[in-house]
């Protein structure tokens, strides 16, 4: 029995095919939609969100330890709210300063 010999020009084709699918399959999951640089970014953002969350979750606990704080503590609730409002108690005097004095000026003042 003979063996015919195939001809060379068609693997060379069909190996140079191969060759380009294959590459075209690289530079797809490395640049495509969902390649790896684009899960390099998703990766990034989360890390940021992450951070962001973080930042949030310890302003509302702040947030939330404030407002315990205004129901329970009576001394808590009157030193912020006379910091906040200006509430001065009888014969208490107020010093305001809008900006830092300048040499020689004089704070103003509020006598209740």
């Amino acid at each position: 029995m003979r063996v015919l010999p195939s001809a060379p020009g068609k693997h060379k084709i069909v190996l140079l095919v191969g060759v380009v699918f294959l590459a075209l399959l690289v530079l797809g999951a490395i640049y495509g939609d969902r390649g790896v640089i684009d899960l390099q970014r998703l990766r990034a953002e989360q890390r940021e969100l992450e951070r962001i969350a973080f930042q949030q979750q310890a302003a509302n606990a702040q947030v939330r330890d404030h407002l315990r704080r205004l129901r329970t503590d009576d001394q808590y609730l009157e030193r912020w709210a006379r910091q906040r409002l200006h509430w001065a108690k009888p014969g208490e005097i107020i010093y305001h300063f809008d900006s830092p004095p300048a040499r020689g000026s004089q704070a103003s003042f509020v006598n209740y």
